[in-house]
């Protein structure tokens, strides 16, 4: 199956279970108390990074993923339960941003780590709560919220501890096959590799390990989309560590230069990552050539290795380098996560709007048009028993702020307030 590294889905929060309208039924007790229970609340949906995923290709099959309603509340007080919650295993290294914004909804870089891309609704409250010595029989109660809904656009980054930077035909597939378990395909001509390619590097006799990436080869003017652009450079951007693979008989100092220029255009911070030079094919010129590369090299600051993937030269050296220089994960990870958007939910800001209509009988009629605040999602959760439910509201939008914010704008008495498209007429009770 081919690599995957970017798709889009579509992910649906479970609407909340509806509150429940009801009274206490009994023998001998004609008009029991208000006795209905809350609804459930819906299912949550989550993103959450597990190891040994390299691809995006398990979810291939499914674009739409949409979690249950919570149930509905019963009389006696009985709540209804809460809907499943739905959890999408991703690749470590996936990031998720909001198709429609931009903004990164999750970025998960560590296993196990969990995001929640798509909240379930809360559950309705039923009449009981709405009880009180002035309303004793409340015929009303909420509607559950309905859960949240958005389009996900998934981006690999893929996390490999180290990867191996460089020009087509560099040597970095034969490098990675030398080094670790990995069996890539590996061809006398450029353009060979077109997906990242993951081995697995052991200390010799321990335990200790790191995953090493050959990702696709860089061409000039990889930054602006060239080639196999940024796609290579995505993932680039997670590896803990980078080795530049360069050929000694190609001008590797103007390849490293050239190499670097991509990165800085791309994102200037990878020039800040650990990284070593490794000197590949040094098998296929005379020694000195080598040597007069190296001296070249070392201008740039970075450690210089002779290597060749072919007659097994060096290697020891280099995965020893990489081990003692390797940063640990969870200093990387606490340096490199991109900024997440927050949960906390905003309000829009309450706005006034005042229009004139004509009404059937010929009169200008002043209506306040109000949006924000929460009150037309307030008057969403009491749809069915809108009427019923006039009063409390009422006297929650008073104490709210509404009745203020409409006096200060001077409303009249008799105005009309439309929120939502639900009208009623305007009394100042002071």
């Amino acid at each position: 199956m081919a690599f995957r590294d970017v798709l889009e889905i579509e992910v649906i929060g479970g609407n909340g279970g509806d509150g429940s309208m009801s009274f206490h039924r009994a023998k001998y007790m004609e008009k029991g108390g208000p006795d209905g229970g809350h609804g459930g609340k819906g299912g949550t949906i989550y993103l959450r990074a597990v190891e040994g995923v390299e691809s995006l290709d398990r979810l291939l099959g499914r674009r739409k993923y949409k979690a249950g309603t919570g149930n509905g509340g019963e009389g006696r007080l009985r709540n209804g339960a809460d809907a499943e919650d739905i959890i999408i295993d991703v690749p470590v290294g996936t990031t998720a941003f909001d198709a429609d914004s931009g903004k990164v909804v999750a970025d998960l870089v560590t296993p196990g780590q969990m995001k929640v891309v798509a909240k379930g609704g809360a559950g309705g409250r039923g009449n009981s709560v709405f009880a009180s010595s002035t309303r004793q029989a409340p015929r009303f109660a909420e509607i559950g919220v309905r859960g949240q809904r958005r389009r996900l656009r998934l981006e690999l980054r893929l996390i490999a501890d180290v990867g191996l930077v460089g020009y087509p035909n560099a040597g970095k597939s034969s490098l990675l096959a030398a080094l670790s378990n990995a069996n890539p395909m590996i061809a006398a001509y450029p353009f060979t590799t077109l997906s990242p390619i993951l081995g697995v590097v052991s200390a010799e006799g321990e335990q200790e390990r790191f995953t090493l990436a050959d990702i696709p080869g860089i061409i000039e003017g990889a930054s602006e989309g060239r080639g196999l652009g940024l796609e290579f450079l995505r993932h680039i951007s997670r590896t803990r560590m980078l080795v530049y693979v360069l050929d000694v008989a190609v001008d590797p100092a103007r390849e490293l230069e050239a190499l670097q220029n991509e990165l800085r255009s791309y994102d200037p911070s990878l020039l800040d990552s650990v990284a070593l030079i490794a000197l590949n094919k040094v098998d296929t010129e005379d020694e000195d050539v080598a040597i007069m590369a190296e001296d070249e090299l070392v201008t740039f600051g970075l450690p210089v290795l002779r290597v060749s993937a072919a007659e097994k030269i060096g290697l020891d050296e280099l995965r020893r380098a990489l081990f003692e220089l390797l940063p640990s994960r969870e200093l990387w990870a606490q340096t490199h996560a991109l900024e997440e958007e927050s949960d906390v939910v905003v309000v829009a800001p309450l706005e006034l709007r005042l229009s004139e209509e004509v009404n059937k009988d010929g009169q200008t009629e002043r209506i306040w048009i109000v949006t924000g605040g929460g009150f037309e999602e307030k008057l969403e959760r009491f749809a069915r028993h809108l009427e019923d439910a006039a009063e409390y509201l009422s006297g929650l939008f008073k104490r709210q702020g509404l009745y203020n914010a409409l006096r200060r704008v001077n409303a009249r008495e008799g105005d009309t307030v439309d929120i939502g498209g639900l009208r009623f007429e305007y009394f100042d009770e002071e």
